[in-house]
Parts: structure tokens; sequence; C-alpha cells
């Protein structure tokens, strides 16, 4: 697949918006407490700049399920600073909240990149899948087309000795020079 802004730009989207949704839902979940917008925006500015710098080769489920646990760990502090203050004004005490919340979060947050990194693999070996399929199928008749339109070359004229009285008398001082100006026939014609 062509590494170009476009489709970079849409598989960081993607990305950020799987990542932002789990992680937003899980958290609002867990902590009983709605995620404020402008936290949700700022995290999925993050995210999406993260998921530009990845975005530009086809990715492994390592990669993938590395870079979503520590976009859940980022956006997870991000969201915790950002409700601390309202679970506060629920009523809730906060010691209260984070003891009951904290082993739910974490494992909501790793089950969530467990299954994101899973269902995002899976996506990337389409996308990429097919990316292949395609410009292996264009390739083909983009090279047929033009190998059909290039001029033929004329045919080798075959090479015509010279006579040894013709050929350049070597002055002793110079015999031991090799003038090499290209390789041999044989190799010049391999395409590149």
């Amino acid at each position: 697949m062509p590494d170009q802004p476009f489709t970079r730009l849409a598989r960081a989207v993607v990305f950020a918006t799987v990542c932002l949704a789990l992680t937003t839902a899980g958290h609002a979940y867990a902590s009983c407490t709605d995620v404020p917008g402008g936290a949700v925006a700022l995290g999925f500015v993050l995210v999406t700049g993260l998921a530009l710098v990845l975005a530009g080769a086809e990715r492994s489920y390592r990669t993938i399920l590395g870079a979503l646990l520590g976009a859940q760990f980022g956006l997870h502090v991000l969201f915790a600073q950002a409700t601390a203050g309202t679970v506060h004004h629920a009523g809730v005490p906060l010691a209260e909240e984070s003891a009951r919340g904290g082993t739910a979060m974490t494992l909501a947050h790793l089950g969530a990149a467990l299954v994101a990194a899973w269902w995002l693999r899976r996506g990337e070996a389409a996308v990429w899948g097919l990316a292949r399929r395609v410009a292996a199928a264009t390739g083909a008749s983009w090279r047929g087309l033009f190998d059909a339109l290039a001029p033929t070359a004329p045919p080798a004229r075959p090479a015509v000795p010279v006579p040894v009285a013709d050929r350049p008398v070597i002055h002793a001082p110079l015999r031991h020079i090799l003038i090499s100006r290209g390789p041999p026939a044989a190799l010049s014609t391999t395409p590149s």
C-alpha cells in the first residue's frame, strides 16, 4: 500500500476511534461516571498522533498490542484525572472509588487492548493483503501496456574483428592498465 498522507491519516483515525471508544466506554462503566468530552477529544488527538507515527507500514499483533496497551494506560491516567472531580462531587469518596475501580479498570483496559489488538491486526492483514493483490494486478497490466507501447530495439550488428595490423600499438609503460567501461554485454541486458 502506498505510504500517502491520506492512507496514513485514515488508518490512524480508525485506530484512534477504536481505542477511544473502548477506553471511554470501559472507563465510564468501571468508574460509574461519564468521561468529560474535553478529555475524550484530547485523548483522540494524542492517540491519533501516536497512530500517525506507526501507520507507515503493516504492523504485527505485538506492535499493535503494545501501542494499544500504552494508549490504554495513558488514556486511563487522562480520564482518571478528568473524572476525579466528578466522582468526588457525585458523593463517592475518591479512596473508595479507587479501591473499587482500580482492579476492574485494569482488567477492563487489558481486555479491551487484547480484543482490539486482535481485531485491528485482522483488519490490518486484510487491508495490506488487498493492497498487495491490487498492486500485483494493476502492476502486471501496466507492465504489459508499457511493454506493448515500448519501441523495439534494432537488432544488434555482429562484431567485426579488427585485423591484427590495424590494432593500436601498446607502449610498454601502459601495458598493465586495464580499461573497463561497463559491465559485460550479458549483464547489461538484464532488467533492473
